[in-house]
């Protein structure tokens, strides 16, 4: 298990607790669209990891059971959700998982707390693609019954 986001100086516990306080000074545009798509991708790591929730990275076994669980619960070769009951946009997030990448690239290149910001975004996006299969395999959640399944496991 690893408590530090990527390279961001936060770990899982600081990130969410100060992104929460940003949610009060950040300007309502790009700041406050990276506070709530943060905020948004820890909560869906929280149903996912089940139990205790997401206070950490999972790495090793915890890792590779976390993506079997996944992996098997999205199928084989995954194709986009027909029935349109797996989101491409977290319900609490005013972007998309594709614009939040690139807004976590614009974020990473501001100073401070934005930058900051957008380097713990950078981990959650990478970690979420390792558990989802590879770079850029994260592009929708899983729905409701299956991220039970998930942290069932």
């Amino acid at each position: 298990m690893v408590d530090q986001l990527g390279t961001s100086k936060w770990s899982v516990s600081e990130a969410r607790g100060w992104v929460a306080r940003f949610r009060h000074v950040a300007d309502d545009g790009p700041e406050y669209d990276g506070v709530e798509l943060f905020l948004a991708l820890c909560d869906y790591l929280d149903e996912l990891h089940g139990g205790a929730g997401f206070d950490y990275v999972r790495t090793g076994p915890e890792q590779q059971a976390l993506t079997a669980a996944i992996r098997a619960v999205r199928g084989p070769n995954p194709v986009p959700d027909p029935l349109g009951e797996r989101l491409v946009q977290p319900v609490n997030a005013a972007v998309t998982l594709a614009d939040g990448r690139a807004l976590t690239t614009w974020l990473e290149e501001r100073d401070g707390w934005q930058q900051e910001l957008g380097k713990a975004l950078h981990a959650l996006y990478s970690y979420l693609d390792q558990l989802y299969g590879g770079p850029g395999a994260f592009d929708e959640l899983l729905t409701t019954a299956e991220r039970s399944r998930v942290a069932a496991r």
